[in-house]
């Protein structure tokens, strides 16, 4: 199951998450009077730990948990003057909570949970780092 949902890794997503989320540690890095690559890790850490927490939260959006209460959410958001549509949203007032379910999985069937899959792989890289060099130095 884990190795198909690799299959569906973007490489132009990937990489602008790594821009963006490589971009503090680095420079943390540069900017660190002494002991470089221990500023790096403790930011790597710090960052691949908020990933994992928003990782978790978009695992429960991939897997539809939150899919009922966006329903009657909008469903409610409706009865309201001020409420627009987004863009490519199209209001179905006949659609029933299973159409509407249906429709939400369809669209995320090939979706990748990009901050999870970081924020696992920054800790373990931080975990190496501190264990397998900065042991060695102190």
């Amino acid at each position: 199951m884990m190795l198909k949902k690799l299959k569906n890794i973007k490489p132009k997503p990937l990489i602008a998450h790594l821009i963006v989320t490589l971009a503090y540690p680095a420079v943390k890095a540069f900017t660190a009077a002494d002991r470089k690559l221990l500023a790096f890790t403790n930011a790597v850490t710090i960052v691949g730990l908020i990933l994992l927490v928003v990782g978790v939260i978009y695992s429960m959006n991939l897997h539809g948990d939150f899919d009922i209460s966006r329903y009657y959410l909008q469903r409610g958001l409706r009865s309201f003057r001020f409420y627009a549509p987004r863009q490519k949203e199209t209001l179905d007032t006949n659609q029933n909570p299973a159409e509407f379910l249906n429709d939400l999985k369809e669209k995320r069937a090939d979706a990748f949970n990009y901050p999870l899959f970081l924020g696992i792989l920054y800790v373990i890289v931080s975990v190496v780092v501190v264990y397998g060099f900065l042991n060695q130095s102190v």
